[in-house]
């Protein structure tokens, strides 16, 4: 048996219901590659590591598998789905008409709200200045959130969320190889002072050049690790 990976990971809210707990675990693993593109993952396997009934991580395996993360392989069972170049741009394509149509809206959301992102934009650079990729990780998706919110259409986050996290997992693997991380917090500076400036045009376009930044993460990753691409 694979030496149990989870564990250590599983604190989360004693609020949330065990699916919940065990779908979001299983989720970051997939997403951070704890659990790597291809691996063959069993309900019994996950429940003991977690020390959980298989029926949780049965639900949360559903629920994975139609976000895309699992599949089931004849002869195999479930693995974890590798990453997809034509998904990720579809993945792409989604952040980039959401969140560009957002930002047109958020310049026009009051000066403080457009502030307050400022300096959560701040408090990212200063995780990722000192090495806290968790953190600085954190922020990134609360500044990301946030420009949303202020657009004033908080449902249209869902759909974001769902194909920031298929980016994600390539974004992670590119941290300490590409320094993803520094670039991606140098575009966020630019990004929130055309906020604050109510600056649409070079807000929608500083936007933009950071969500196409994956484009050169995937060659650079794909081209390091081509088995967890499936095309």
């Amino acid at each position: 048996m694979n030496a149990p990976l989870l564990k250590p990971a599983l604190k989360m809210p004693p609020r949330e219901s065990t699916s919940q707990q065990v779908y979001e675990l299983l989720r970051t693993a997939i997403v951070n590659a704890t659990l790597a593109p291809g691996r063959a993952i069993s309900e019994i396997e996950m429940a003991n590591q977690l020390e959980v009934s298989r029926t949780p991580v049965r639900e949360s395996f559903r629920r994975l598998a139609a976000e895309g993360f699992l599949k089931v392989v004849p002869q195999v069972g479930t693995v974890v789905s590798k990453m997809s170049r034509r998904e990720l741009m579809d993945a792409l394509f989604i952040r980039e008409s959401i969140e560009c149509a957002a930002a047109r809206l958020a310049v026009k959301a009051p000066l403080e709200e457009r502030e307050a992102l400022h300096r959560l934009m701040l408090r990212q650079r200063a995780a990722v200045d000192r090495g806290d990729i968790e953190e600085g990780l954190n922020k990134d998706e609360d500044l990301h959130r946030g420009l949303i919110d202020l657009s004033g259409h908080p449902r249209a986050w869902e759909p974001v969320r769902q194909a920031r996290a298929h980016m994600e997992r390539v974004r992670r693997m590119a941290i300490p190889e590409l320094q993803s991380n520094i670039k991606a917090a140098e575009q966020h500076e630019r990004i929130a002072a055309a906020l604050v400036a109510a600056d649409t045009e070079v807000l929608v376009r500083e936007l933009q050049a950071h969500i196409r930044l994956i484009e050169g993460f995937i060659e650079g990753i794909s081209a390091r690790y081509p088995d967890y691409f499936e095309d």
